[in-house]
């Protein structure tokens, strides 16, 4: 487990005390819902939740592919039911009802083209790549299904139970702002009422952009990365924390969400690929086993 990971979130639990205290402070000093800078990072956040998901389902798709014959029996119903999941996140990411609802403009059929040339592109990566990384190949695998596709189902279970309303729908921000700590459920006549415009808690987007960290695994089996694999490790995680800064301060902008929303889904993402990856580092000798003819 890489040291900058914990530097990640060492830094979204600073950004999280601060939101504790002032979180309506901070949307009413930012709020600009004409903001074209927040409107890019809708869609451009997005973009990792549509071609990751399908690229980590990918990868372990092209590694099985190599792998499947020499694993054992006990590796190989775990890949599979992996693979399921990534399959039906996958299409869960890219079914009209929710691709449709975060497109901005783009037309979906470019969405379908990404999430199929995602898919391939990492099948080819992995059936190539596990011939020579086959540990590491199936690490970043399982590390990516379960923290990328895994992180986004389990974030639509805290929207439906917080009930915590969007900052640009409120009429009277002091009466109808609630502390992220504060879920608002049961909230079942509330959802049906006001559906979206109660699941500001937590970050969709801000998981989709902090989800780029997962890209730091990808340096440990590609062959140009090796003689500075730290650099190009470190580099990919620093680009995600960029990129994660960049799109939650768009939705603070557009008042879609709080400093709280974004920074708890970007731990609750961290949080899971950390552990992931501890567990996968601890099993390695497993894996070597269940790879070997």
């Amino acid at each position: 487990m890489k040291k900058i990971y914990l530097v990640v979130l060492g830094i979204l639990c600073a950004l999280l005390l601060a939101g504790t205290f002032l979180d309506l402070q901070i949307d009413t000093l930012l709020f600009n819902p004409e903001s074209a800078f927040g409107e890019f990072f809708a869609v451009a956040v997005m973009v990792p939740i549509w071609i990751l998901v399908p690229m980590t389902t990918g990868l372990l798709f092209g590694a099985m592919l190599t792998l499947f014959r020499s694993m054992n029996i006990g590796w190989k119903l775990i890949s599979l039911g992996l693979l399921c999941f990534g399959i039906y996140a996958t299409y869960d990411s890219t079914s009209r009802d929710f691709g449709s609802r975060h497109l901005h403009g783009l037309p979906f059929e470019i969405l379908v083209f990404m999430v199929i040339a995602a898919f391939l592109l990492a099948t080819t990566l992995g059936f190539v790549a596990a011939k020579k990384y086959p540990t590491a190949v199936f690490q970043a695998a399982i590390v990516g299904v379960v923290a990328v596709c895994g992180g986004r189902l389990l974030l639509g279970v805290f929207k439906e139970m917080w009930g915590r309303q969007r900052f640009w729908t409120m009429d009277n921000p002091d009466t109808q702002f609630t502390a992220w700590y504060l879920p608002q459920f049961p909230n079942a006549e509330r959802r049906a009422e006001m559906g979206d415009f109660i699941k500001s808690f937590p970050s969709g987007h801000s998981m989709g952009a902090i989800s780029v960290l997962w890209l730091s695994m990808l340096p440990s089996f590609l062959g140009f990365c090796q003689r500075n694999l730290k650099k190009w490790t470190n580099g990919a995680a620093i680009f995600a924390l960029a990129f994660w800064i960049a799109g939650a301060s768009s939705r603070l902008v557009l008042g879609e969400h709080f400093l709280s929303d974004v920074t708890i889904s970007a731990m609750i993402f961290l949080i899971i690929f950390i552990t992931m990856s501890i567990i996968t580092d601890k099993i390695t000798p497993k894996f070597n086993n269940a790879f070997t003819r």
